[in-house]
Order: C-alpha cells, then structure tokens, then sequence
C-alpha cells in the first residue's frame, strides 16, 4: 500500500459525500482514510483498476510499513478511498477482514482474491515489493516478516 494522502482533502471529502448514499446509514458518519496502492505509478493505476473491475478483492502490507509511518492498521468494517497515483479519489471500499500471517503462511486463495496472477508470481511480486520497502524503511525482509492482510468488498467507483 502506498502513502496515506494528506493533500486534497476537498476532492476527498466531495468524494466521501457522494459515497455515503452507497453505504448503510448507520455508517454515514463514519471516517474514512485514502491511500493508493505500491510504490509506483503504474503499479498503483494498474492494481486500482483491478479493484474497480472488482477483480481484486485483497491486499497486504508490511507491519513494518505500518510501524514505520507510525500508521494505525486498518480495521474490519472501516472505510477507504483508494486513489490513483495522482491522488484522485477513485473508488471507495470496505475492509471485511484484516489478520496478521508471515510471508510464509499466506494461502494461495488469499493471493489469488490479491487478483495479480497466479500464486507463484504473488510470491516472487511481493517479495520483491516487501524487500524494496525494508530496504526504505530500515527493516529486512525475510519469509517471517509479518504480513497484515486485508480483504475488501467494493462499495463504490467511478471510472476516469
């Protein structure tokens, strides 16, 4: 996952208006965070249309990461904008799921629901991503290190 926004937050809150009619109204109150996925453009913009073609349906990130940007994990039930790169609000999810595993444990069925191939590209994909991150944020990357892994369901999109 990629940088929590702190930039734009008009274009975030229009978007999180228009997204409360496609949620439950004991929820409309509720706060939402954004972030976009990876470290890059293309892999943000690509793994985000996954998600709006509802082909992606988890992620997973580094407890370090989380630890690092001294970020709360999410939780179950809890609401979140996904932008692309740019920042631009895209769509808006809703976390049904979220566990901790080592890199090691993780089931083929969850990094299939992730929607980015088959299981041994997931594997040799997000060892690569976890060890560019440990490398950024001081940390090593081994097949113990803690994974928090996400499930979602797609609330609401808009398409470009």
């Amino acid at each position: 996952m990629g940088n929590p926004l702190r930039e734009s937050d008009e274009k975030l809150e229009a978007f999180w208006k228009i997204c409360r009619d496609y949620i439950p109204t004991e929820d409309r109150n509720a706060s939402f965070s954004s972030w976009f996925f990876g470290d890059s453009p293309e892999m943000a913009d690509d793994l985000l249309a996954l998600v709006m073609e509802d082909k992606k349906t988890a992620t997973c990130g580094a407890l370090f990461d989380y630890e690092y940007d001294d970020e709360d994990l999410p939780e179950e039930g809890s609401y979140h904008i996904l932008t692309d790169f740019a920042g631009k609000p895209r769509c808006l999810i809703q976390m049904t799921l979220v566990s901790l595993a080592a890199y090691r444990d993780v089931t083929e069925d969850f990094a299939l629901a992730e929607g980015e191939g088959t299981y041994e590209k997931w594997l040799r994909d997000h060892q690569a991503f976890f060890t560019r991150r440990a490398a950024v944020t001081g940390n090593n990357f081994t097949h113990d290190t803690l994974l928090v892994l996400e499930r979602f369901k797609l609330i609401y999109s808009i398409k470009q």
